[in-house]
C-alpha cells in the first residue's frame, strides 16, 4: 500500500511540458447600457452588439488544465431597465461537427456543446446565478453556493441558439426577476463564463479556474459598468390543474376500487424587497413525484429516500447547509402508524377486539412557505415553515361493527431558521434551528447549530467547526406544570490543507447517545465518535497515459460516545484517474486491521445505551469503477467489489453494469443491473427470554434492474421512461445465541421469531412521463405510474421465477394530467405595453 501511494507521488513530480499555469489576475468586463435591446435570435451581430467590449482568450481547465481555449469565443453583455443581454459568438472551423444531443430541461452536459454564464451579484464569492445553454437550445439553470450547486432551482428567461458556417453562436434575455442584486446605484458582479467544446471534452473558462484551488466561485473575474438599476416587482403565480385515476388492486371479496379526484392549488413566488423572495405553496399536489426506489431494509437504521417534490428542492440551499433539514419528514408517515398494528387490543372499547378499516400512510401537507435572501453585508436570512393537518385511522369493533377513529399523527408545524453570514476569504458563519410543535398529548422537538468555516486569504488552509443541540420536549410524563425536556448534542472540528497538489485533513467529530435531529432532519444512528485523517496528492495537468489522479491514503478510528467502547479501525487508499482517451476508473481499498463490534445490530438498549455487541472480525474490502467515454454512441459504467473476512469465511461480492445507448440525439437508452450476494452474511434474528438475542447466518441476494429511457422531441417536450423492478431475498440456515463478548453460540434450532424467518421483498414501478413547456415556465405533464410492493411471495432462488410471481402480483395503476401556468407580473405588464 505505502509503495503504491509513492509511487502516485513520484508520477506527480514528472514535469508537464503540455501548458503553464496562466496568471491568477481577475479579468474585468464592462458592461454597456442600451436604449435599443437586441432582437434575441441567436445573432449577436447587430450594431447595438458592437457597443459592448468582448470577453475573450478562454483558458481550459479540462482536458488540458492551463492551456488555451481551442476555440474562439466572443462575449458581450449589454441592458436596459428591463434585463440583462448576454451574446455570445462560439467559432468553430468544422461548424459540422458541433454536437447537438437533445436533454430536458436542467439536463445539464451530455454529448452536445454548451454554453454559460454565471453571475455572483453580491461578489461575495460564494453565491451564483447560472445560466447555460446547449448548442440544441436546452436551458439550464442553477443557484451555486458555498454548500453545492442546486439544480432544482427555476428561473424564467430566454435564450435562442442559432447555426452557422462561423460555428454555432446564442443570446440570453435574463430579466431582473430571474436574479437577485444589492440596491447601489453602481454595481460590480463577480462574472465567469464557460464554454464546453464536445466533441474534444474541452472545458474552458474566460477567467482560469484552477482546479488545485478550493471552490470555483471565488475564481471569477468582475463585471463593470452596471448602474442605475432598480429591482422590479418580483411576483408570479403559478396555479395548476391536476385530475387522477388511480385503480387498486381487488380486494379479498374480488372488488376492484377505482378512485378519481380533481385537484387544484397554486405556488406563489413574491419579492418582499430587492434581496428577499417569499415561496409558498397552497393546497399543493405531489402525486406526479418518481416512485421511491423501495429497498429490503435488514439494518436496524431507517432508509433515506431522496426528496423528489419541486417545492422542497427547489431553493432550499440555505435550509440544507447544515445538515439539519431532511424536507422528507414533511408529510411523512404517521407518528403512530406503526402502533395501530401491535396495540390493537389498546385502542379498543373495554379491551374488544378492533379491526383497521384504514390507516393513511402519509400525513397531509396544509400549506409551506420560504423566505430567503441576503443582504448587501453578506447576512443570508431563511426561513421555513410549513403545517400538517390532523391524521386519522379508522377501527371497527369486532364485536358491534361500528367504527370509530383514533389520531395517528396531530397537526403539526415544522419551522427552519438559518442566518448565514459570509466572511473575506470565502469563510462563513452559520446559525441553524429547526423546531416541531405538535398539538397537546405529543411531543415537541429543536435542534439548534452553529458552524463556521474559516480560511486563509490564499484559500489554501481552512478550519471547520460545529457544534449542534437537540432538544425533545415530553408533555405531561412529569408534574403537572413542568416539561421533561431531553438534550443531546454534536460537535465537529476539522483542519487541512485544501488546495495545491499537496492537501491533508484532520477531522473529529462526536455525537452524544441522546442526540436526536431525526424529527425534521436525518441521523442513521447517534452515539459515536469518530476521528479520520488523510493525506492526498492530485494531479491536475496530463502526464503519461493520463489526463489527471487523484490519491489519497487516510485511516478512521470509531467507537462509541457511551461507553467509550471501540467498534472500528480502517486504513484506506484510494485512486481516481481519466486518461488520455477519457476512459475513467477509480478504486477504494480498505483494511481493517483488528476485530471491531457493532453495538446497533442486537438492537438491545439500557437507559438508551446499547448494551451487547456483536463481534466482526479482521478483513478487506474493495471498490472499484470503470466508466468509458460518454462521447461514444455506446457507453458501459462498470462497478464491482468485494468484502472479506476470512475468520467467518465471509465473502461478499457485488457488480453493476450499466451501458448506455445514445440511438440519435433525441433517443437516449439506459440500463442498469446490480448484483449483491452475500452468501454467509450475519444479523440479527429475534429476541427470547431473560434478554436473550439471536443472531443468524444468511444468505442475502439482491438483483436491481433500471431501464431508464428518454425521447426529446424538441427543447421544450420530453417522453420519459423509468422502469424498476428491484428484488432481495434472505434465508438464515444457521442460528447463533448471543454471548456477551459479541461472539455467537450455535443453536439446534430457529429462535421463534419473525425476524428469523425467510424475507422476499419485491419492488417494481414503472414511471413513463410526457411532459410539454408550452411557454415560459408553464407545462403539461401527463403520468402514467405502475406499482408493486409486495413481501409475501413465496420465497423464489431462481430470479425469473421470482420475476414472473411478481408480474402477477396485485398492482396499483394511476393515471395523472396536470397543467401548471406561470404568470408574471412584468410579462403581463410588458405585453400590456406592447
Amino acid at each position: 500500500m505505502r509503495h503504491l501511494f509513492f509511487l502516485a507521488l513520484l508520477l506527480g513530480s514528472c514535469p508537464v511540458l503540455h501548458a503553464q499555469t496562466p496568471a491568477k489576475e481577475k479579468k474585468q468586463l464592462t458592461a454597456v447600457r442600451t436604449t435599443t435591446p437586441p432582437k434575441v435570435d441567436g445573432l449577436p451581430t447587430e450594431e447595438v452588439w458592437q457597443q459592448a467590449p468582448a470577453a475573450t482568450n478562454f483558458t481550459q481547465n479540462e482536458p488540458v488544465n492551463g492551456a488555451p481555449s481551442r476555440q474562439r469565443t466572443e462575449v458581450r453583455i449589454l441592458y436596459d431597465d428591463d434585463a440583462i443581454y448576454v451574446g455570445a459568438m462560439l467559432y468553430d472551423p468544422a461548424p459540422d461537427s458541433v454536437l447537438t444531443q437533445l436533454s430536458q430541461r436542467d439536463g445539464g452536459q451530455v454529448n452536445a456543446d454548451m454554453f454559460g454564464v454565471y453571475f455572483d451579484t453580491y461578489l461575495d464569492k460564494q453565491n451564483a446565478f447560472g445560466f447555460e445553454v446547449s448548442a440544441a437550445g436546452v436551458q439550464t439553470d442553477f443557484k451555486s453556493t458555498s454548500n453545492g450547486d442546486d439544480f432544482a432551482w427555476n428561473a424564467v428567461w430566454e435564450s435562442v441558439v442559432a447555426r452557422h458556417d462561423q460555428g454555432w453562436s446564442v443570446e440570453y434575455r435574463i430579466p431582473y426577476s430571474a436574479i437577485r442584486f444589492p440596491k447601489k446605484d453602481v454595481q460590480a458582479w463577480g462574472l465567469n463564463f464557460w464554454r464546453s467544446t464536445r466533441r474534444y471534452r474541452e472545458s474552458a473558462f474566460w477567467n482560469y479556474v484552477d482546479p488545485s484551488v478550493q471552490g470555483w466561485l471565488n475564481q471569477f473575474g468582475v463585471l463593470n459598468g452596471v448602474q442605475g438599476l432598480e429591482a422590479p416587482l418580483r411576483l408570479s403565480l403559478m396555479p395548476y390543474l391536476s385530475g387522477y385515476a388511480d385503480h387498486y388492486p381487488q380486494d379479498q371479496a374480488g372488488k376492484k376500487d377505482l378512485k378519481t379526484t380533481l385537484n387544484g392549488g397554486m405556488d406563489i413566488k413574491y419579492g418582499i424587497n430587492d434581496a428577499f423572495t417569499l415561496d409558498m405553496t397552497l393546497v399543493p399536489d405531489f402525486g406526479q413525484t418518481q416512485s421511491d426506489a423501495q429497498v429490503l431494509n435488514l439494518s436496524p437504521f431507517e432508509v433515506r429516500f431522496n426528496e423528489n417534490r419541486q417545492f422542497f428542492t427547489e431553493g432550499t440551499e440555505l435550509f440544507n447547509k447544515a445538515g439539519l433539514f431532511y424536507s422528507r419528514r414533511i408529510g411523512a408517515q404517521p407518528l403512530n402508524y406503526g402502533n395501530l398494528a401491535y396495540d390493537r387490543n389498546y385502542y379498543g372499547r373495554d379491551g374488544e377486539e378492533v379491526e383497521i378499516v384504514e390507516n393513511p400512510e402519509k400525513t397531509s401537507l396544509l400549506n409551506a412557505t420560504k423566505i430567503s435572501g441576503r443582504t448587501n453585508k453578506g447576512l443570508g436570512i431563511g426561513f421555513f415553515n410549513a403545517v400538517t393537518r390532523n391524521t386519522f385511522a379508522t377501527l371497527r369493533s369486532e364485536r358491534v361493527q361500528e367504527e370509530f377513529k383514533v389520531l395517528t399523527d396531530p397537526a403539526t408545524n415544522y419551522n427552519v431558521l438559518v442566518l448565514d453570514q459570509t466572511l473575506p476569504n470565502t469563510s462563513y458563519v452559520t446559525l441553524t434551528n429547526t423546531n416541531v410543535t405538535r398539538s397537546k398529548g405529543f411531543y415537541n422537538a429543536n435542534v439548534t447549530g452553529l458552524m463556521t468555516r474559516l480560511s486563509n486569504k490564499k484559500n489554501s488552509y481552512t478550519l471547520n467547526l460545529a457544534g449542534n443541540l437537540s432538544q425533545k420536549y415530553h408533555k405531561d410524563q412529569v408534574p403537572e406544570g413542568t416539561d421533561k425536556v431531553e438534550l443531546g448534542h454534536f460537535y465537529s472540528a476539522s483542519f487541512g490543507k485544501t488546495s495545491g497538489n499537496f492537501q491533508f485533513n484532520v477531522r473529529h467529530t462526536a455525537e452524544s447517545h441522546t442526540y436526536d435531529i431525526n424529527d425534521l432532519g436525518y441521523l442513521d444512528n447517534n452515539n459515536s465518535r469518530e476521528t479520520q485523517a488523510h493525506v492526498a496528492y492530485n494531479i491536475y495537468k496530463p502526464f503519461w497515459k493520463l489526463n489527471n489522479m487523484y490519491n489519497a491514503l487516510g485511516v478512521q478510528h470509531r467507537m462509541l460516545y457511551k461507553p467509550a467502547a471501540f467498534t472500528q479501525l480502517a486504513y484506506f487508499l484510494e485512486t481516481n484517474a481519466t486518461t488520455k482517451n477519457f476512459l475513467s476508473f477509480g478504486y477504494t481499498l480498505v483494511w481493517l486491521p483488528k476485530d471491531g463490534y457493532d453495538y446497533f445490530e442486537p438492537r438491545s438498549y439500557k437507559d438508551g445505551v446499547p448494551d451487547r455487541k456483536w463481534r466482526k472480525p479482521a478483513g478487506w474490502e474493495l471498490n472499484s469503477y470503470i466508466s468509458s467515454d460518454y462521447r461514444k454512441k455506446f457507453a458501459l459504467d462498470l462497478s464491482f467489489g468485494f468484502y472479506l473476512a476470512p475468520e467467518y469465511d465471509q465473502f461478499d461480492k457485488w457488480v453493476g453494469v450499466s451501458p448506455r445507448v445514445r440511438v440519435n440525439d433525441n433517443l437516449q437508452l439506459i440500463y442498469r443491473l446490480d448484483y449483491n450476494h452475500a452468501p454467509r452474511d450475519f444479523g440479527f434474528a429475534g429476541t427470547g427470554l431473560q434478554d436473550s438475542i439471536f443472531f443468524g447466518r444468511r444468505e442475502v441476494q439482491t438483483v436491481s434492474n433500471t431501464v431508464t429511457g428518454t425521447y426529446i422531441f424538441n427543447a421544450r417536450t420530453a417522453l420519459n421512461l423509468n422502469m424498476r423492478h428491484y428484488w432481495s431475498n434472505a434465508t438464515f440456515d444457521r442460528y447463533f445465541l448471543l454471548q456477551e463478548d459479541g461472539n455467537g453460540t450455535h443453536l439446534g434450532y430457529r429462535p421463534a421469531s419473525p425476524s428469523a424467518l425467510p424475507r422476499n421483498f419485491n419492488a417494481f414501478n414503472i414511471d413513463l412521463v410526457y411532459s410539454w413547456r408550452f411557454a415560459p415556465g408553464s407545462e403539461v405533464s401527463v403520468v402514467w405510474k405502475n406499482a408493486i410492493y409486495d413481501s409475501a411471495l413465496p420465497t423464489r432462488t431462481h430470479y425469473f421465477l421470482n420475476l414472473r410471481n411478481t408480474l402477477q402480483a396485485k398492482q396499483l395503476n394511476s393515471f395523472s394530467v396536470k397543467v401548471l401556468y406561470y404568470l408574471d407580473y412584468q410579462e403581463i405588464r410588458r405585453v400590456l405595453k406592447t
